[in-house]
């Protein structure tokens, strides 16, 4: 059996598996939840044998109670990676121009190619610590029925959107797909809802749940409705919908480790930027890019893993150990 050509073209999406006592490569939170006796208990008290509820209903009600919020305003599903999926089916056809930051996360694109949309890249000067907007809204102006997907902070050069740069791209008249996965970091607000506007928001970094796989979005209801068409049922269990909807009683829990995160990411920051041979970039969220002396494979065989990029490296914010762990490698190779 032959693929389609474009699909066929493509490189799968994967992460290099590699073993190290100290792990930084893929945006964790060093913090794992303190409420795994009670979520335990509420699942063993749900039926197994029956399906999930067919809408989220219960994790919907809560995100919309804690982000002020209608419940028909948000989808829930299998990690903001497949809600990315569905808004791209619903809003990406066959020619399609879609416009995104590069080096970004680089499922954009391959969604976008799988959809048969144009994917244009825009580059990205990670020295700056912002998007390049103008260019952007440039792009996207001399374009019709265009798509824009934002990451902000950006994954993985760490830098935002200008001031009111949502409202830039959106005046533009193209169809704005955000992705905030890293906005708790940068101490974000979800934006007002627009109906070519569909933010993405995530479990996984700040609230410490990325084994749960737990996404949501949120925009108007008859963009949300347009989405849910596109979107695969019963894609989200009962075990990750409980233990997200607990993790929402429990927000004190997330905030107190944003705090601590982007404490110890001012604390690494100082440090790498001491170092005249290190190029450190300005960052948002709870990693850092770089380029150096120190190579990947300096990192490994010391015990500490990194993320590997064509021309710079990047590193998660661990805990206080972790990071430290990580500051002697680089000292030591720098």
């Amino acid at each position: 059996m032959t693929a389609r050509a474009a699909v066929a073209a493509m490189t799968a999406y994967t992460l290099e598996l590699r073993e190290a006592e100290i792990k930084l490569n893929q945006n964790e939170s060093p913090y794992d939840v303190p409420f795994k006796d009670e979520a335990l208990a509420r699942i063993a008290e749900r039926p197994w044998n029956l399906y999930p509820d067919f809408e989220s209903t219960a994790l919907r009600t809560a995100l919309a109670k804690a982000y002020a919020l209608q419940p028909e305003e948000i989808l829930a599903g299998n990690g903001s990676n497949e809600l990315l999926a569905a808004a791209v089916g619903a809003f990406v056809g066959p020619g399609t121009p879609v416009v995104f930051a590069r080096p970004t996360f680089a499922l954009y694109e391959k969604l976008v190619t799988i959809a048969g949309g144009l994917p244009v890249p825009v580059d990205v000067d990670p020295s700056t610590g912002l998007l390049p907007l103008d260019e952007m809204v440039n792009i996207l102006s001399n374009l019709r029925g265009a798509v824009v997907i934002v990451c902000s902070p950006n994954n993985p050069t760490g830098g935002v959107l200008p001031a009111r740069g949502l409202e830039s791209l959106l005046a533009t008249g193209a169809t704005v797909l955000f992705d905030r996965a890293y906005g708790d970091f940068a101490l974000d607000e979800l934006p007002p809802l627009h109906d070519r506007l569909v933010t993405f928001s995530t479990f996984s970094k700040a609230w410490g749940l990325a084994a749960m796989r737990v996404g949501w979005l949120t925009s108007t209801a008859a963009t949300c409705r347009e989405i849910r068409k596109v979107k695969l049922p019963y894609s989200l269990n009962i075990v990750s919908e409980t233990i997200a909807a607990i993790a929402l009683e429990n927000r004190a829990v997330r905030d107190a480790n944003v705090a601590r995160t982007i404490a110890e990411r001012e604390r690494v920051l100082a440090a790498m930027r001491a170092l005249p041979s290190l190029t450190v970039f300005p960052t948002c969220a709870n990693f850092i890019a770089f380029r150096g002396n120190a190579t990947f494979e300096d990192f490994l065989a010391r015990g500490v893993l990194v993320r590997k990029y064509a021309n710079f490296l990047r590193v998660s914010i661990g805990s206080r150990e972790q990071n430290d762990r990580f500051l002697a490698v680089l000292k030591e190779c720098a």
